[in-house]
């Protein structure tokens, strides 16, 4: 989006159909869960809709201006808004649930069409192995985007000892839950022990790493109420913003065991100024450590 020249009204449109899949997907969670947690509707009509929207599926394909009705009256709905409160503490939800929900006026209206930002808040699994390639400034990126999951990683671990550099991404806000496919770890837990993993294999320990840590908007609104030490600890406090992404930070730092270069940077996925200059920076320092591999510099 930010460096590949954007998307045209074709490529957007393409995207309404995994919008739609999330709308219905992540309403049937609160509605499967506000009956687990034994909470009542403040409207005895929404349990039907209720109902509905669970016998539904959530493909996408199944899409209809009644699914969007059910799902804007749910919403609205007190039962259905005490059952949010309690995610990530009793059950797991996408991080951009409430940005559809709250839009799913116009996500309803018969002409939608996605804009950039619902986009970037869409959630698509990684599978497999996906290539983009863009250019930034004069100079040409080839980029593989690999899944993060435990089953994903046997397929692409030994494919990359010739890469330039290893991205990884790491999500500070999701220090106080758990891995969807194994509800007894915690997930940052695992993002460092995969960085761990990655950063200490032979593949590459001649690799530059870039660590992007992200979703600062959602951990900065997150650290006041929900301590850290909920995941570490050891954290000393206080539970502010600074010191909890730079204890979080040391710790992926800590896990290398080979000379190579880390350089991490702070990110929020959503906001397009902050990636430019993030990619600016990646761009910068990859191109000294070319200049300096072929001793021009």
């Amino acid at each position: 989006l930010t460096l590949g020249g954007g998307f045209t009204d074709e490529e957007l449109a393409s995207f309404k159909h995994i919008i739609y899949s999330n709308c219905i997907s992540q309403m049937k969670v609160l509605v499967i869960n506000i009956e687990k947690l034994e909470i009542d509707y403040e409207l005895p009509e929404n349990a039907e809709r209720g109902e509905r929207l669970k016998n539904t599926s959530s493909t996408g394909e199944t899409w209809t201006s009644e699914t969007a009705d059910d799902i804007r009256h749910l919403w609205n709905d007190a039962g259905i808004q005490k059952t949010y409160e309690q995610k990530d503490k009793e059950f797991q939800l996408n991080d951009s649930a409430n940005y559809f929900f709250n839009d799913i006026e116009r996500i309803g209206e018969n002409n939608f069409l996605p804009t950039n930002q619902d986009v970037l808040r869409c959630r698509v699994r990684s599978t497999g192995i996906d290539e983009a390639e863009f250019e930034l400034e004069g100079l040409e990126f080839k980029m593989l985007d690999v899944g993060g999951q435990r089953s994903e990683r046997r397929k692409w671990i030994h494919c990359f000892d010739c890469v330039t550099a290893v991205i990884f991404c790491a999500s500070l806000s999701e220090y106080d839950q758990v891995l969807r496919e194994d509800d007894s770890q915690n997930r940052m837990k695992e993002s460092i022990l995969l960085f761990d993993e990655i950063c200490n294999s032979p593949w590459f320990r001649d690799t530059t790493f870039l660590l992007f840590l992200n979703k600062t908007d959602l951990f900065r609104e997150k650290i006041p109420r929900v301590p850290l030490s909920v995941c570490f600890p050891d954290f000393p406090g206080p539970d502010t913003y600074e010191k909890g992404t730079s204890f979080i930070k040391q710790q992926f730092l800590d896990t290398s065991n080979f000379n190579q270069k880390i350089y991490h940077h702070y990110t929020c996925a959503i906001s397009t100024e902050n990636v430019k200059f993030v990619f600016q920076c990646v761009r910068d320092v990859l191109l000294d450590d070319t200049l300096r591999d072929f001793a021009i510099v």
